[in-house]
């Protein structure tokens, strides 16, 4: 099955983190492998400072160059994703992202940003290259339940993200049969 990356462009731990851990539940009960990748765990100047030649960095850009899809997911401050997923995205090289399906993912705690998916993070996963962009959805921070062994969330979110999942994963299938065939 695929390989995704999910990165995290929040504090980690945090609610970002947490609906993270719930896309990647349910894309590992689907077959695939799921990795993480937390901005928040890279070292801080080497980041600012865009220097993709920093081990771990340089670690993050491989793993990302091996993965078939990426999960995107951003707290929104300003009504726009984080600054820490921005100087992430900043530090990759031209066409990281090229021919990947990618998933974007926004919490935050007002309806009013729901949008933000769409005007701030789909734009910016097209211009690096994502050869497909997946629907994203928008989760309430309200709406996230973290228990002992997972996370859930509730209300809409639960709906909105169940469905996008699983459309995320039926298109790495799709673009996996479609690789074989290919060959």
């Amino acid at each position: 099955m695929a390989l995704v990356v999910a990165m995290i462009g929040g504090p980690v731990p945090g609610p970002t983190a947490s609906v993270v851990e719930y896309v990647a539940e349910r894309l590992e009960l689907k077959g695939h492998t799921t990795v993480r990748i937390s901005p928040a765990e890279l070292p801080p100047a080497a980041l600012l400072a865009g220097d993709s030649g920093e081990p771990h960095i340089r670690g993050s850009i491989d793993i990302l160059d091996q993965a078939d899809g990426v999960v995107v997911a951003t707290p929104i401050f300003q009504s726009s994703f984080s600054g820490l997923l921005k100087a992430f995205l900043d530090v990759l090289p031209p066409g990281a992202l090229a021919g990947k399906v990618a998933l974007p993912l926004a919490n935050g705690g007002s309806r009013g940003h729901l949008l933000a998916v769409d005007y701030a993070l789909r734009p910016v996963l097209t211009a690096l290259g994502c050869g497909q962009v997946g629907q994203g959805a928008f989760v309430l921070d309200s709406e996230i339940v973290p228990h002992p062994c997972g996370v859930g969330l509730k209300g809409e979110s639960e709906a909105r993200v169940t469905q996008v999942c699983r459309r995320f994963a039926d298109t790495l299938a799709d673009a996996e049969r479609r690789d074989a065939l290919s060959r």
